[in-house]
C-alpha cells in the first residue's frame, strides 16, 4: 500500500532519532477504520518499538466493541499521532508561534496472543506513560491482567513523519 508523496518536503522528518523523539512525545493516537465506507477514528494510548528500521504501533483494549466488530471485517487502517507546541507565549499575538509535529501511515491491526510478547508490550506501554505523566504509578502486571487484556498490534505499511512551524 503505497501512501501519496508528500507535497512540501522541507519539513519531512527522516531520521530514527527524530521519529522517535516525535513518538516519545506525542501522547495519543487516532486510529482510522473503514466500517461499510464509513470512517471510523478513535484515540487511544499507545506504545511502540522501531526495531531493524520498522516501526510498530501497540494498543490495548476491550476485546469486543465497535473496534473488535469493525477489525474482524476490515483489519487495514490508517494512523495519525500528533504534539503541538506554542512559541512565545508572552509574545504579541501577531508573533506567536505555533510548532507541530506528526506521523501519519497505514498497516494492518493484528491480534498479539503470545502470553509473553503481551507482557512486553504493555510494560512497554506503562513506561511511556510515565513519561509524559510523572505522577502516573501502574499497578503490578499480575498474569490475571496480561491474560485478560487484548493486545493490538499495528504492523506498518507505510508511514511519514513531518515538523512544521509557522508564525
Amino acid at each position: 500500500m503505497k501512501t501519496r508523496e508528500m507535497r512540501k518536503k522541507e519539513g519531512l522528518v527522516t531520521s530514527r532519532e527524530e521519529i522517535t523523539t516525535i513518538l516519545d512525545r506525542c501522547e495519543r493516537c487516532r486510529l482510522g477504520f473503514s466500517e461499510d465506507g464509513i470512517p471510523y477514528v478513535i484515540p487511544m494510548n499507545y506504545g511502540y518499538t522501531f526495531d531493524n528500521d520498522v516501526l510498530t504501533l501497540f494498543f490495548h483494549g476491550a476485546s469486543e466493541g465497535r473496534k473488535i466488530d469493525i477489525i474482524s471485517k476490515n483489519p487495514l487502517v490508517c494512523f495519525e499521532v500528533d504534539c503541538e507546541y506554542r512559541l512565545n507565549p508572552d509574545d504579541s499575538p501577531e508573533r506567536h508561534a505555533v510548532k507541530w509535529e506528526s506521523i501519519v501511515g497505514t498497516g494492518t491491526i493484528e491480534y498479539v496472543t503470545d502470553f509473553n510478547e503481551k507482557r512486553m508490550i504493555l510494560g512497554n506501554m506503562m513506561r511511556k506513560f510515565r513519561r509524559y505523566n510523572p505522577l502516573y504509578r501502574p499497578t503490578p502486571l499480575t498474569d490475571d491482567r496480561v491474560i485478560h487484556v487484548t493486545i493490538f498490534k499495528l504492523a506498518l505499511d507505510e508511514f511519514q513523519a513531518k515538523r512544521v512551524q509557522h508564525i
